[in-house]
């Protein structure tokens, strides 16, 4: 098993699928849920990078496959659910975490270009791989998080459908979680705050300097004054697909550093 430095194995011979887990939040839960026991599945549309996340869990102990899946593609994802259900007997845990952010104002037009790709993946994809996956996730129980945002609470210019996706996240978790609680299956979301994540510092130059950077340098949009490490965000989507949620359905836990909680100055 991987190196378990939180002391908790709750998910042995659980099985758990993740989307976008190659990287960001998504590899950093993969790296936490294995390293307490279970079969991830990366389900991601970059195959070096989850080829690389799985032999590495692998190589550490752990269980880990990929499953190639592009969310904005119907049959793609219709494809992922068929080999879910081909290759495991049952699914415990679904993480809906993969998306993608374009920025642009709501004035300059930039629906035209970005709202149906980011709506693709984010919203309809997710909508879609959870109907998908649905009946292998009966056979196991266990729960689903989904990953909102900050931005889907406070709003931010340039980024109007991303920010858009986050809040209609929030109440497609409370629809999901009224409608598969017959089935035994918890449905709770994660809003993120400022996570330093490929998404902030892939595309930079220098993205290790990058990376250093935001982590190295205060932050005064929260209270705690710094930016979060992803395996923070993986540590409360870990508590929430866990029996210690068991009593959890239907809410958005804030993993911001307090951001939702300061005062307007």
């Amino acid at each position: 098993m991987l190196n378990n430095p939180w002391g908790t194995v709750r998910f042995t011979d659980k099985v758990a699928l993740i989307t976008g887990g190659a990287s960001g939040i998504g590899r950093a839960t993969a790296n936490r849920l294995a390293a307490e026991g279970a079969h991830v599945i990366i389900a991601d549309n970059n195959a070096p990078l989850a080829n690389r996340a799985v032999s590495q869990i692998e190589a550490d102990g752990g269980k880990a496959s990929h499953i190639e899946v592009d969310l904005a593609d119907d049959e793609s994802v219709c494809a992922c659910g068929r080999e879910v259900a081909e290759r495991f007997p049952a699914l415990h845990m679904l993480v809906n975490n993969a998306a993608i952010l374009r920025q642009g104002r709501i004035e300059d037009g930039s629906w035209k270009e970005n709202w149906d790709a980011e709506t693709a993946v984010g919203l309809r994809g997710w909508a879609l791989i959870t109907q998908e996956l649905l009946p292998t996730l009966k056979k196991g129980g266990g729960a689903i998080v989904n990953i909102s945002s900050e931005a889907g609470f406070l709003g931010r210019p340039n980024g109007w459908v991303y920010d858009a996706i986050k809040a209609a996240l929030v109440s497609l978790t409370k629809t999901m979680a009224q409608e598969f609680v017959g089935y035994g299956i918890r449905v709770n979301a994660v809003a993120p705050g400022w996570i330093v994540t490929e998404m902030h510092f892939g595309r930079a130059p220098d993205p290790a300097a990058r990376k250093k950077e935001l982590e190295d340098t205060p932050y005064e949009g929260c209270i705690m004054k710094r930016r979060a490490a992803p395996e923070e965000v993986a540590s409360a989507i870990a508590f929430l697909l866990s029996n210690d949620a068991s009593y959890i359905a239907g809410q958005t836990i804030h993993v911001d550093g307090g951001r939702m909680g300061m005062s307007l100055r």
